[in-house]
């Protein structure tokens, strides 16, 4: 039996001291929700959460430029399709100005509508998304649909295209419909230009389509790296509540043992009295 060295209170406090640092590090993830507080909580698991966090923000960001990628394309078929629309009423009345009944007077109003819907077609021709051309040599776009860096073309749409008749259906200059002749020919290439336009939607239907499925598969991408990070990152509540529990008892117990074992030297004092 000893006085100066308390072996048993020493082992009390190292244990008490140990109960401790449990009950604060089971503290810290209930109120963080997190199981990784702190690196030496789990080294390697911070090292593929930060990974997986990572990629997770490459594809957010993949996901914001196929939104706008979408919202370009969306934009070109909504014109496209006033575009055709207008194209189509401009066959109709070159088909109308081929009735040899119709008078000079009808034919020059047929032409102000022509003209009207002509300059529709110019002023929508040159239209922008967000200082992009829509319509024309620098409209072919490269995106991204990938956070590897793949990228998939939009295919450029050019309203100059002399094959297609649509540099002479959206021109300045006034179609020619005096005449059964004429009004014929403006017919051909009025139908000519209608079916490029009709064409031309059809590539921007097939661009949605991918956009459609690339924006499926990366969301369920990003939904599959989430659950994986949350293994190895957030903490289970109801677990960790047991073992805050458990580990509130062993302090307690802690505290009150080290008070116990603190006080057996006051046993040597019996021998002196």
């Amino acid at each position: 039996m000893v006085i100066n060295t308390n072996v048993e209170a020493q082992r009390t406090a190292n244990n008490l001291m140990a109960s401790q640092k449990s009950l604060a590090q089971s503290l810290a993830r209930l109120s963080s929700g997190s199981k990784v507080v702190n690196p030496a909580d789990d080294a390697a698991g911070l090292a593929v959460s930060s990974r997986l966090e990572s990629q997770m923000r490459r594809i957010d960001g993949v996901l914001n430029n196929l939104a706008g990628s979408t919202s370009y394309v969306n934009t070109q078929d909504s014109y496209l399709k006033n575009i055709g629309d207008a194209i189509s009423r401009m066959n109709e009345l070159a088909v109308l100005a081929q009735d040899p009944t119709k008078n000079s007077g009808d034919l020059k109003l047929y032409e102000k509508e022509m003209d009207q819907l002509q300059e529709f077609l110019v002023n929508t021709s040159t239209k922008k998304f967000n200082g992009i051309e829509l319509f024309g040599e620098n409209s072919e776009l490269k995106i991204l649909i990938d956070e590897d860096g793949s990228t998939l073309t939009i295919p450029k749409i050019d309203l100059a295209d002399t094959a297609s008749k649509l540099n002479t259906v959206i021109s300045t200059t006034a179609i020619d419909l005096e005449g059964v002749d004429a009004a014929k020919n403006a017919a051909q290439n009025l139908q000519t230009a209608f079916d490029k336009i009709q064409e031309y939607r059809a590539g921007i239907g097939a661009v949605q389509t991918r956009l459609n499925y690339i924006n499926t598969q990366i969301g369920e991408i990003k939904q599959n790296l989430s659950a994986a990070k949350s293994r190895i990152t957030d903490v289970d509540m109801a677990a960790e509540t047991t073992e805050y529990a458990k580990k509130q008892i062993l302090v307690q117990s802690g505290t009150q043992m080290l008070r116990e074992a603190n006080n057996l030297p006051q046993t040597a004092l019996e021998l002196l009295r």
